[in-house]
């Protein structure tokens, strides 16, 4: 008996589970119960009333709707079942949203595998299947929800799609954003409880509540410093295990989480609380290393246990998650190249995925030009995904994202969305930059090779490089600028150039400078000063002092001190004297936060015209600094090892910013757009 029938290709038809209560003759421990059906999402299938309310213009949204709201949450109260209104109402009600089709409705889980090696019996329509224990902890609990009693259904790609049939995979991969945009809400499960998972929670639920606001790293800092235990001994402990649940690094939840809401539910065993509170608890701890790298380190050392660098890419991608929900909510276009860089942190048992997991939230421009094959290759995906985007968006900005590492199976033109270690993009937002002053790409592969034709100019060459982060800013590694040009004519213009460059001129949050925060943004210069204050103790300029990243910081100019910039080192550019009263302690942090993410993985560089810049610390000196039309960013080429005649061939190093050409200032300098062949 096959569990499996084909969907009607030609109608909107979804498998959905349906928990079945335990008989109260059953054992907890028999198998869990689900009856799989097909059920068609079509408006024909909707109920009257539901029909109605869409028809209805004042109404923008179901949520609006009091016939299909859930029960409503006051500030920072826990969620006893889902809901999904943020503001609370005199008249709330607990009984739950109408059904929206005839058949009833449905919730889509989100959700990891889990340990393959452990597993568990359930049973669907009789037939008895393995599962994970994670996945049968999870159906467990969802048959003790009220929702599931009533008999909402559940969406669970694991069970609603057939996994052996290719075919009817790759056909189901472009529904997900349809099916996660119409299931009433995705339910997010982290897994069981654990013996300290609710300590965890309660200081989530704490930091989320009391400490989101802009000065609340400080005074959780300062909190901190007065008593380490504040909020319990183990509860930092606790709390990074939940931070680094393997939830967290699925590629597939970037997807669903960022078609939900705020109040969506978030189920970690028996408990639930809406997604809000991770989200803003995690984007406080993403702004903090004091806390992560002194308490939550501490207490993991308290029992023999060593510090997991997968929290910190949890954290950020919660972080982006949580902006790509925003603008789902509002309606904006979300960055294709943001989702693509948050797909290399996590990971994905069909490297392909990485391209076809996200489809559901790209642009239709390029969505629509791929569509799923499982049966290509992992080089043959990533170029045709390449090619859709050059062709989709009009724009070689898929160019910023081929940092140079091993390329042997790969052009250098396309880039290699498997996880790896490598600097994360100068600016993760599609419009910071405009270096060839929004001209369209002009592109066309070569013969069917390997090689891509572009258009474009040589603007300038590499002159010298200063230390780097991964040699621990060791003076040794200078490559020392053997110019003395200026193009920015004056002392200042070299001094603003240098710490604009240690920023890529933006803010941690991608969102680029405004002149209100340069003064504190130019105080990146005035660290080794700071450094030397008499600050009383508890004060937040003193806390952040003691911090990784301003130590971070001063060490890499100390390191590069010597490193010449416009015929001048880096040490007569430092600010010696500073008065604590100036130092904004936020925006400063900000600063420090931005000055680590770029310096990760690069390095500062002169050119040959005297221009200032940052360059990943693979380039060398004598790598071309290009211009390429359709491309916001500068570029380092290489020129082809092993050419002997015939155009010149260039294989990427990566994306660079140099000052003073980044809003298209190099397109007026009457240079000869020529074809640039990337090899």
């Amino acid at each position: 008996m096959s569990l499996y029938q084909s969907l009607n290709t030609h109608r909107n038809e979804v498998r959905l589970i349906t928990i079945l209560p335990q008989a109260s003759t059953t054992s907890r421990r028999a198998p869990v119960q689900c009856r799989l059906q097909t059920y068609c999402l079509d408006d024909e299938h909707l109920t009257l009333a539901y029909k109605e309310y869409l028809r209805d213009p004042v109404a923008p949204n179901v949520w609006d709707n009091p016939k299909l709201q859930a029960r409503k949450i006051s500030p920072g109260e826990e969620l006893g079942e889902w809901i999904h209104l943020e503001d609370p109402c005199e008249d709330a009600t607990i009984t739950l949203p109408e059904f929206r089709y005839v058949w009833g409705d449905f919730l889509a889980l989100s959700y990891t595998w889990g340990d393959p090696s452990i597993s568990r019996e359930i049973i669907v329509n009789g037939i008895s299947l393995t599962v994970t224990q994670n996945v049968e902890a999870c159906l467990r609990e969802l048959r003790s929800k009220h929702y599931i009693q009533e008999g909402w259904k559940l969406w669970i790609d694991a069970l609603c799609i057939n996994q052996e049939d290719i075919i009817e995979r790759a056909s189901q991969v472009p529904r997900m954003r349809e099916i996660y945009t119409k299931a009433w809400t995705p339910i997010i499960w982290l897994g069981e409880q654990t013996e300290d998972s609710d300590d965890a929670l309660d200081l989530l639920v704490t930091l989320a509540r009391d400490y989101s606001s802009r000065d609340g790293v400080n005074r959780l800092t300062n909190v901190l410093q007065q008593n380490a235990e504040h909020f319990g001994k183990g509860r930092w402990r606790a709390l990074n295990s939940i931070i680094c649940r393997r939830y967290w690094g699925r590629l597939w939840i970037i997807q669903e989480a960022a078609l939900g809401r705020k109040t969506m539910p978030v189920l970690c065993g028996g408990r639930t609380l809406a997604w809000s509170y991770y989200s803003l608890a995690f984007r406080l701890l993403n702004n903090t290393d004091e806390v992560i790298n002194t308490y939550i380190t501490n207490e993991l050392k308290d029992v023999n246990l060593s510090f997991d660098y997968q929290l910190w890419a949890n954290l950020n991608t919660v972080n982006e998650i949580q902006v790509l929900q925003d603008d789902h909510m509002n309606r904006r276009r979300s960055g294709m190249y943001r989702q693509l860089e948050l797909s290399r942190t996590v990971s994905a048992t069909d490297p392909r995925d990485k391209v076809y997991g996200l489809l559901g939230l790209m642009d239709e421009s390029v969505a629509g030009l791929i569509k799923p094959d499982y049966t290509s290759t992992v080089a043959g995906v990533y170029r045709s995904f390449a090619l859709a985007v050059i062709k989709g968006t009009g724009s070689l900005d898929t160019l910023r994202h081929c940092p140079s590492t091993d390329r042997s199976l790969f052009p250098s033109w396309v880039p290699d969305w498997r996880p790896m270690q490598a600097a994360t993009p100068l600016t993760i937002s599609d419009t910071a930059f405009n270096t060839s002053r929004s001209s369209a790409a002009i592109v066309h592969p070569i013969d069917n090779s390997q090689l891509l034709c572009c258009k474009g100019f040589i603007l300038d060459r590499i002159d010298g490089m200063g230390n780097m982060w991964a040699k621990a800013w060791s003076p040794e590694f200078i490559a020392q600028s053997r110019g003395t040009a200026n193009a920015y004519g004056t002392f200042e213009g070299a001094r603003a150039a240098i710490w604009k460059s240690l920023v890529a001129c933006n803010r941690i949050t991608s969102v680029p400078l405004t002149p209100d925060l340069e003064k504190d943004f130019a105080l990146l210069l005035a660290t080794p000063a700071i450094a030397m204050l008499d600050l009383p103790v508890g004060s937040p300029l003193r806390t952040l002092v003691k911090s990784n990243v301003f130590k971070w910081c001063v060490d890499s100019l100390k390191g590069g001190a010597d490193f010449i910039v416009a015929g001048r080192c880096i040490e007569d550019y430092l600010q010696k004297e500073v008065e604590p009263k100036d130092i904004d302690v936020v925006n400063l942090r900000d600063a420090l936060m931005q000055r680590d993410r770029v310096g990760l993985y690069r390095r500062l560089i002169t050119t040959e015209r005297g221009y200032v810049g940052m360059a990943l610390d693979t380039v060398e000196q004598g790598d071309a600094v290009a211009v390429i039309l359709g491309c916001s960013m500068p570029m380092v080429l290489r020129k082809q090892a092993g050419q002997t005649s015939g155009n010149v061939r260039w294989r990427i190093v990566g994306e660079c910013y140099v000052h003073g050409i980044m809003n298209g200032e190099a397109m007026g300098l009457g240079v000869e757009i020529q074809d640039i062949i990337l090899s």
